[in-house]
């Protein structure tokens, strides 16, 4: 083989050498792009799925927070109910007190 055909094989070896190592460097630039684009969307499914426990979380916080009102709400009626009871019962009482004492003074007099 000549040095000229040599230095042409050389330099077809080079100009290989290059367009593989460009190759790989897009490649690897190409990995790097999906894998940032699949980080992305693993972040944003990973946001919208927090954000759906999240919304659920409340609700159910809500849901108990508003039985456990009605069942204050239902408790302080009965109390309400009971003692309004009691007051009607005590005042009819002390009318009849009161009465009472009105006829024995008129009675008495």
């Amino acid at each position: 083989m000549s040095s000229i055909e040599l230095i042409k094989v050389i330099n077809e070896a080079e100009k290989q050498a290059d367009k593989i190592k460009k190759d790989g460097v897009q490649e690897a630039k190409n990995i790097v792009a999906e894998a940032n684009k699949r980080a992305s969307q693993i972040i944003a499914d990973a946001e919208d799925k927090a954000d759906a426990e999240y919304n659920l979380a409340i609700s159910k916080a809500e849901l108990d927070a508003e039985k456990v009102y009605n069942d204050i709400i239902e408790q302080t009626s009965e109390k309400s109910r009971i003692l309004l009871s009691n007051a009607e019962n005590n005042i009819k009482a002390g009318v009849e007190v009161v009465l009472e004492r009105i006829v024995k003074s008129n009675v008495n007099c």
